[in-house]
């Protein structure tokens, strides 16, 4: 479901233990996961790292914020998220891609 620059699944995904990836403009890259919070209860996790690197091989993320497994939860991240790419676009940042494009 498209919501406003990203193309992400409803809640019903992630109510399934799924997880997203992706990126846009090659160098914005973003990763939605379901980990348990201190309080052992699930939430959305949303990490932002600039770069054309796999998550595996991230060192610093640019952001990372968690957000209650509810409806609002998932809104407030899919705003984040959107809000995000926006600083992206309109701030300067050293981090090239690597994909020579």
């Amino acid at each position: 479901m498209l919501h406003g620059y990203f193309d992400v699944p409803t809640i019903a995904f992630f109510e399934q233990g799924n997880v997203w990836a992706g990126s846009m403009h090659t160098n914005f890259s973003y990763k939605i996961d379901m980990p348990e919070n201190d309080e052992g209860s699930k939430c959305l996790r949303l990490r932002i790292w600039y770069g054309a690197e796999s998550y595996d091989l991230v060192k610093e993320f640019v952001h990372e914020s968690t957000y209650t497994f509810t409806a609002e939860g998932y809104e407030e991240l899919i705003r984040v998220l959107n809000e995000q790419f926006d600083v992206f676009r309109t701030e300067p940042h050293d981090k090239p891609s690597g994909l020579n494009l």
